[in-house]
């Protein structure tokens, strides 16, 4: 059996755009140009009700591509595609054809040709639906931009960030705005930003917001070549630890790798742990 999962020890760092996307890459290898031959629910109490004719719509089916949208991991076929989202705790089983037994908190299974998919799910705050139209579904729709796209430019943060009074680090943990830079990742950013993460966003220069581009796409980047981080909740394909704590700058560390005699200051920025230097980030 191979598993990788989100484990549900710490509930505080949900599954962000690294991790997806290196759990949307090991679904690709396994799931791309396969028949569904069958897709059986055993518990459909997630965060929403697991719709009951995704069965009728996917059996038989062919997949054409896997991709990710934001933290959505999109199954696409030739009539619509299938959303999974792993919420906190949702683990994704690739499990041998002949494995039959149904754990406690397992919610639904798709059957390929040489493998089984299986999701668990203990706080059931996953979920999996049935689009028609991807772009249109309510979980999609409003999403922002992807930051590893083109799209994603200093013109099109200074622009969102007029007027708007939140901290630079909510600002662009909004999902409506960028969408993928989870807790972890915006530290990292904003720490290689020389930006104080309390910084209102309206105050922000366009070269900072330049520089905060860059910074973004370069730490998920990163966080993608080396699989995600390892803050006890997120493994691999393997099920090993993704590696990119080790390369962590500031978040949970105690001083600045720059200014190396001065401490960082951890503060809770809209109910998230943060870490930064007062000296560095102004």
């Amino acid at each position: 059996m191979i598993d990788f999962y989100i484990s549900p020890i710490n509930i505080i760092n949900m599954p962000e755009l690294p991790e997806v996307e290196t759990i949307k890459n090991a679904l690709k290898k396994v799931l791309s140009k396969q028949v569904i031959l069958d897709f059986e629910i055993f518990n459909s109490k997630l965060r929403w009700i697991i719709q009951k004719n995704i069965k009728s719509i996917i059996k038989n089916n062919a997949v054409e591509k896997v991709t990710r949208r934001g933290k959505y991991i999109c199954i696409n076929f030739k009539n619509g595609s299938l959303i999974i989202h792993l919420g906190m705790t949702g683990i994704l089983k690739i499990l041998d054809l002949k494995n039959n037994t149904i754990e406690k908190h397992d919610h639904y299974q798709f059957t390929l040709k040489k493998y089984k998919i299986r999701f668990n799910d203990i706080r059931k705050f996953g979920s999996v639906h049935w689009a028609n139209s991807l772009n249109e579904h309510f979980l999609i729709r409003k999403l922002g931009i992807e930051p590893l796209n083109n799209t994603f430019t200093q013109e099109y943060l200074f622009k969102k960030s007029r007027n708007r009074k939140l901290s630079v680090k909510n600002f662009i943990m909004n999902q409506n705005i960028v969408t993928g830079v989870g807790n972890i990742y915006a530290s990292e950013a904003l720490f290689l930003s020389k930006i104080n993460p309390i910084k209102k966003s309206y105050r922000l220069k366009e070269y900072e917001c330049k520089m905060l581009v860059l910074s973004i796409k370069k730490v998920l980047k990163n966080a993608i070549k080396y699989g995600g981080t390892t803050l006890r909740n997120f493994k691999k394909i393997d099920g090993n630890p993704g590696y990119f704590k080790q390369k962590l700058l500031v978040y949970g560390k105690e001083f600045c790798p720059v200014c190396t005699n001065s401490k960082l200051t951890k503060i809770k920025i809209g109910g998230r742990m943060s870490y930064y230097c007062k000296v560095c980030q102004k």
